[in-house]
């Protein structure tokens, strides 16, 4: 059985593409996967069943689809179990997943029918394995857990290593698929050969699927035999897995006799996409190799619809782990905190754990329930039920639910309740309801018992009729509820009107006249109590400020107007006892207050003397020895 360095530098995950190890240079947290973009070159009912067979929706010309469903879980992924490839009790890990265990097999059979065998000197062959001891330990201190150790196998060293590709910034996947016969397929390679049924494909990715590269090195290597190898991926083809294969055999002749797997390594790392010719758009395809295939090249012959998602799960897995290790500012309390800390939403938007908890529990308990959005204010995006149950708690989240219950049931016009348990029911067309739970039959106007045939009574009428009641004592039970019910509805209606949906009473204390239902969230006019969707309504009869606002607003802006008002209302209150002075140069009337004869118009802004009602410039120059006094008593 393998085991994983114990020399490894961060924990690697086992994801269903192979164990993923912790890259050497610092994790970025880039940008979610770009939404793929689907090139439809028309709207083909193959073309749409084949983005089917994808998990993705057909986009329109120069449209992409919509972008995979993020991770909004904090938890990394689970890691999977991978199964053994030798029974031992040496306790080392086991590497998982069928690729790795045909590359193992096929290796074996590889070196069993290999070359010749040479004869070494007890000092080569001690030579050999001290140098094959220093290799591996080099190996497992630069890449980590990227390498795999597995059991020795008649004495000969065994290892996997996951070689990550490096890619500076990020690149385009592109193929051409067919779906003609029913089956999702690679379509033709050239634009010549391509059918009608063809469809080019295309997304982007910032990480691509590690290259598996299993060793095992003979007892003569390095002296005098190169290592035997397989190379596996399932995003490339033989060919292209066959031409790696002879790059690798012609580094080995450059530097026979020299450790070459560390070369091999680095070389797959950051050449192999150029010698592929892969420099800006990595093209999948099938297969044309039939006979001049390497038996050293090692493929998952899996179709399209698994190859292209599998990398795209990939990617995003590979987003989400460098999102959990990364430093992030949260955009509510600025605090910097660490990936696994935050709640990511599916708008992308990310928040620390303990402000989203915080956000959601403010907005359940106001009752704001209906569409509980990202705390975002420029986003409209939804914070879906799973995340709201691991932030809420069992009993605010069973609270959470039955409000949004209550709310949708408000919003819906054909949903009436039972007078007497309280049991929501549909109403009928001729205003009739039949309670499921206690059989009432009842009239939805009234509220009283169906009465077929007979006018029912409007609620102006039933609370004239029930006053009287009550005035000669007659009322009682459930009558004394409804006056009280009906009474408070008289008062609300006095100040409010009801929303054209869900009939709602609503108020309006300042603003304009255009005015939004919290409880369905229906638009209606305030003035004409109709339902609207922008602005355009109030260009006819209807305004959209009242004067009165218009002057309340004025008012609060301009504290010039605000202070004139004050002080006007101030000279009428004083006009009643006779304590005011007109103004010399407007002539309205102007208070004094207290002794002072220096008083300050209202109107005009000026300053004058109550004494000689003359206009003063300067209070020093006016007031003192030879002029008037400044404080002196009203006769």
């Amino acid at each position: 059985m393998p085991r994983k360095s114990s020399r490894a530098r961060g924990a690697a995950t086992q994801g269903p593409d192979g164990p993923t190890a912790a890259p050497r240079p610092p994790v970025k947290a880039g940008p979610p996967n770009p939404s793929p973009a689907a090139e439809l070159p028309q709207a083909a009912p193959a073309a749409a069943q084949a983005l089917e067979r994808l998990h993705l929706d057909p986009a329109s010309d120069g449209d992409p689809p919509p972008p995979p469903p993020p991770v909004t879980e904090p938890e990394a992924p689970a890691p999977s179990q991978p199964q053994p490839v030798e029974a031992s009790s040496s306790g080392r890990s086991e590497a998982g997943g069928s690729l790795e265990e045909e590359a193992v097999r096929k290796l074996h059979e590889l070196a069993e029918a290999g070359g010749e065998e040479v004869a070494l000197t007890e000092e080569d062959v001690r030579a050999n394995d001290q140098r094959q001891e220093d290799e591996l330990c080099a190996l497992e201190a630069i890449f980590g857990d990227a390498v795999v150790i597995l059991d020795r196998k008649g004495g000969q060293r065994c290892f996997q290593v996951h070689v990550h590709i490096e890619i500076p910034d990020a690149i385009d996947v592109s193929s051409r698929l067919n779906y003609g016969d029913g089956k999702l397929k690679y379509g033709a390679t050239s634009d010549a050969d391509a059918d009608a049924d063809d469809l080019d494909y295309k997304f982007r990715v910032e990480h691509l699927p590690p290259i598996l590269l299993t060793v095992l090195l003979p007892a003569s290597y390095p002296s005098h035999h190169a290592p035997f190898f397989t190379i596996s991926t399932y995003w490339l083809d033989k060919g292209m897995i066959s031409s790696l294969c002879c790059m690798l055999d012609m580094l080995w002749e450059e530097q026979q006799g020299m450790e070459i797997t560390y070369q091999w390594v680095q070389w797959l790392q950051s050449s192999s996409l150029s010698h592929l010719g892969f420099g800006n758009e990595i093209i999948l395809g099938k297969n044309d190799v039939t006979c001049d295939a390497d038996k050293r090249a090692c493929l998952d012959n899996a179709s399209p619809d698994v190859i292209i998602p599998r990398m795209m799960r990939y990617n995003d897995n590979k987003h989400h782990e460098a999102f959990l290790h990364a430093i992030h500012d949260c955009m509510i309390c600025f605090s910097e905190c660490p990936g696994v800390d935050f709640i990511k939403l599916p708008c992308h938007h990310f928040f620390c754990w303990k402000c989203t908890q915080t956000y959601c529990k403010v907005n359940v308990k106001e009752g704001n329930v209906v569409k509980l959005l990202c705390p975002d204010t420029k986003c409209e995006g939804a914070v879906p039920p799973n995340i709201l149950k691991r932030l809420l708690g069992e009993d605010e989240f069973e609270r959470w639910e039955g409000l949004l219950l209550q709310r949708t049931l408000d919003a819906m016009s054909d949903v009436v309740y039972c007078p007497r348990c309280q049991t929501a029911c549909l109403e009928d067309v001729g205003n009739e309801a039949v309670c499921s739970s206690c059989l009432f039959s009842f009239c939805t106007l009234c509220r009283n018992r169906r009465h077929i045939g007979e006018q029912c009574m409007s609620p102006e009428e039933r609370l004239l009729i029930l006053e009287k009641r009550q005035q000669s004592g007659q009322v009682q039970g459930d009558q004394l509820r409804i006056l009280e019910e009906l009474r408070s509805l008289k008062e609300i209606m006095k100040d409010a009107k009801q929303c054209p949906r869900c009939k709602m009473a609503i108020s309006k204390t300042e603003g304009c006249n255009k005015m939004h239902c919290e409880n369905c969230g229906e638009y209606f006019c305030y003035q004409c109590n109709r339902a609207i969707t922008g602005y355009e309504h109030f260009k006819g009869s209807c305004v959209l400020f009242p004067q009165e606002e218009l002057d309340r607003w004025e008012m609060q802006m301009n504290q010039r107007v605000r202070r004139q008002v004050v002080a006007q209302a101030h000279a009428e209150m004083h006009a009643l006892h006779g304590q005011v002075h007109p103004c010399p140069t407007c002539r309205q009337p102007s208070p004094k207050v207290g002794n002072n004869n220096h008083l300050f118009c209202w109107a005009c802004q000026k300053h004058f003397c109550a004494l000689c009602h003359k206009p003063v410039p300067k209070p020093a120059l006016h007031y003192g020895p030879k002029g008037c006094k400044q404080h002196t008593a009203d006769p």
